[in-house]
């Protein structure tokens, strides 16, 4: 058996630093860390599918009218994945807010009339102001119940 002594073992691994600082390294080498996904703007969950399914059959635009106001809801903190609430506080959607997503300001009131007649929303509206909607979800209600 060999024993080194602290000393030798000093010098082999300064020996080892020097020769790896003088080496070229190739990048293929290196592993490359993912960095993890931060997205500036996301829709925060839990979603409920069967509202989303019963919007989306009737139009597009009334399912990514949803999507914006379910989107401002949880960001406004008017609607929580704990709360127990069947309806969500009031939520101005705006003209500004639906261009983002590529709908103009009369397809969003159609779609929103759209919802409310579903029974999805709660819709008030005032002549030159944005329309204010509440969200209905009668299956957290039909959750309980069972």
């Amino acid at each position: 058996m060999h024993v080194r002594s602290p000393a030798s073992h000093f010098l082999s691994t300064r020996t080892l630093i020097l020769f790896l600082s003088i080496m070229p390294i190739d990048s293929s080498i290196l592993k490359r860390v993912p960095k993890s996904r931060q997205y500036k703007e996301y829709v925060r969950g839990p979603l409920p599918l069967k509202w989303f399914q019963r919007a989306s059959s009737i139009s597009r635009t009334a399912g990514v009218v949803g999507l914006i106001i379910w989107k401002i809801a949880y960001q406004r903190k008017l609607w929580g994945h704990d709360s127990q609430r069947r309806t969500s506080g009031s939520i101005k959607v705006t003209n500004q807010t639906c261009m983002k997503w590529g709908i103009c300001g009369n397809s969003k009131n159609i779609a929103l009339r759209m919802l409310e007649e579903t029974g999805l929303i709660r819709l008030d509206t005032k002549r030159g102001r944005s329309p204010v909607v509440q969200i209905i979800d009668d299956d957290l209600r039909a959750d309980r119940i069972e």
